[in-house]
C-alpha cells in the first residue's frame, strides 16, 4: 500500500511504508535500529517522522545531528522533510519480565518442582542443559565440515 504519490523536480515517486522503512533503515549504522516510519502531509511540504531506537550509549549529540543532517540531505530532494525522534530501548528488570520466554521458564520450573520435587528439577535441568551443549557442539562441528 502506498503512503503517498508525489511530484518532485525529478519526476513522480510513489512512497510505500515498506519502501520508506527499508530506505531509511539502510542508511543507519548497525548499532542503530529504525523503529517506525510515519508520513504526515502538512501543507506543501510532506513531513516524515522517523523513530530511531539506538542501543549505543555513547551516541553523542554531534553524531545524532550528523545522522539527522544526512537524512535531511537525502530526503529533501524527494520532497520530504524528515523529523528524527530518538528513543532508547527499555532496559532492566522490566525488559526481562516482559519476555514471554522468562515466564514460560518460571512456570515450567515451578510445575516440575511441584510435581517431581527438587531432585526431579535438578535432573531435568541437568539433562536438558547437557542435551543443549551436545547439540550445540554437533552443529558447530557440522558447520566446519560444510565449509571444507
Amino acid at each position: 500500500m502506498y503512503f503517498l504519490w508525489k511530484n518532485t523536480p525529478y519526476g513522480i515517486i510513489r512512497i510505500s511504508c515498506e519502501g520508506l522503512y527499508d530506505f531509511a533503515g539502510d542508511m543507519l549504522k548497525p548499532k542503530l535500529k529504525l523503529f517506525s516510519v510515519t508520513l504526515m502531509p502538512s501543507g506543501k511540504k510532506d513531513h516524515a517522522d522517523l523513530t530511531i531506537v539506538f542501543s549505543d550509549d555513547d551516541l553523542n549529540p554531534e553524531s545524532r545531528k550528523k545522522i539527522e543532517k544526512h537524512f535531511d540531505a537525502v530526503m529533501r530532494p524527494m520532497g520530504l522533510k524528515p523529523s528524527v525522534v530518538w528513543a532508547m530501548p527499555e532496559r532492566g528488570i522490566m525488559q526481562v519480565l516482559s519476555n514471554s520466554y522468562v515466564w514460560a521458564g518460571i512456570a515450567s520450573s515451578s510445575a516440575i518442582i511441584i510435581t517431581a520435587g527438587f531432585a526431579g528439577f535438578f535432573w531435568t535441568v541437568f539433562w536438558g542443559t547437557s542435551a543443549w551443549f551436545f547439540m550445540r557442539g554437533i552443529s558447530l562441528i557440522s558447520k566446519r565440515f560444510r565449509r571444507v
